[in-house]
């Protein structure tokens, strides 16, 4: 067999696996009724994003086909970005299957139902509901012109790191990538079991794209925590000398785009960042400063800080190590 031919059947192997992995995930997440007339043996990856720009900044998402009672249906899977809770997430679901239709029709495609499934991995447990229900008072003669769109919501806050590991997903890549969503937003937890992370997805380390996986991992990890750039680097380090060199590169990178302050500091901007508008988020929907600081892990006192400073607040949460212990 040739070069060409190894390598052929290798990728033809690696998407196999991957179409087995998604229908676990999809066999975990639809309803009986429907997963009973899904023919899952006809699931193919449609390639591409179709999020558009407005919608990236939220999700990350894989389109795939399927037979349904012999009719064409799409299933979304749509990886939320954001770490709290999201009102806005129904309208943004209406935009995500509204704007694919229009390129439907703008590609002459055929238009067929999208099932999204939306994966949280928030802190809080939370069951956002329907279009219709962000409406305040909405009469029940009104309700009908408002476009509910259903879809399957994947709250990962109210599971325990077994059930990630040994039965809801099988590909070691997406358990590894809900690990880290689930937990990197609990300091000590994190810290704890980082490695044991990372050893689960040793087999990624060897494989090209599993280092793409890798690698976004470990610039998220820099971008949501404030653990130093040596320790993750040591710890991953442990498992895979590429992971170490992996990781350095990244955090050298990062501070060279002036997104990380510094390695002495380890500390990075946007995370704080991203707090900051978690906190003003948040306080529109008239939630108390207790409840916020529970979300955001800081102090009441902190958050009531930041609140009144208004557009100053991300100065005194970055100028002020607010975080609880």
């Amino acid at each position: 067999m040739g070069e060409h031919d190894g390598r052929g059947n290798e990728k033809k192997h690696k998407e196999s696996a991957a179409a087995e992995h998604v229908e676990e995930l999809i066999r975990s997440s639809l309803p009986p009724a429907i997963l009973e007339q899904l023919d899952l043996s006809t699931l193919e990856e449609e390639k591409g994003s179709f999020l558009g720009e407005e919608l990236s900044e939220y999700f990350s998402d894989l389109l795939y086909t399927c037979q349904f009672k012999g009719a064409l249906i799409r299933i979304a899977l749509l990886f939320e970005h954001k770490s709290y809770v999201d009102h806005d997430l129904p309208f943004q679901i209406h935009l995500y299957t509204g704007g694919f239709w229009e390129r439907c029709r703008k590609q002459k495609i055929e238009r067929t139902p999208i099932i999204p499934i939306v994966i949280y991995h928030g802190e809080r447990e939370w069951q956002p509901g329907l279009l219709s229900d962000c409406f305040k008072d909405l009469p029940s003669m009104i309700k009908p012109f408002i476009p509910d769109s259903e879809y399957i919501f994947v709250d990962l806050s109210s599971w325990k790191d077994e059930e990630i590991k040994d039965s809801l997903f099988v590909m070691v890549s997406m358990k590894f990538c809900m690990l880290i969503f689930k937990n990197v937003f609990h300091p000590d937890t994190f810290r704890e079991n980082i490695k044991e992370y990372f050893e689960l997805a040793s087999s990624l380390f060897e494989d090209e794209d599993g280092l793409k996986i890798i690698k976004n991992a470990i610039e998220y990890i820099f971008k949501t925590t404030d653990l130093q750039p040596e320790y993750v680097a040591e710890t991953i380090g442990s498992v895979s000398q590429k992971g170490k060199e992996l990781a350095m590169t990244t955090a050298e990178r990062l501070i060279s785009e002036g997104i990380m302050m510094g390695r002495n500091e380890g500390v990075e901007l946007g995370m704080y960042n991203e707090k900051f508008q978690t906190i003003m988020n948040l306080q529109k929907y008239n939630m108390k400063p207790e409840e916020i600081a529970d979300i955001t892990n800081l102090t009441p006192e902190k958050v009531k800080e930041i609140l009144a400073a208004g557009d100053k607040g991300l100065d005194l949460l970055i100028g002020d190590n607010a975080t609880k212990h």
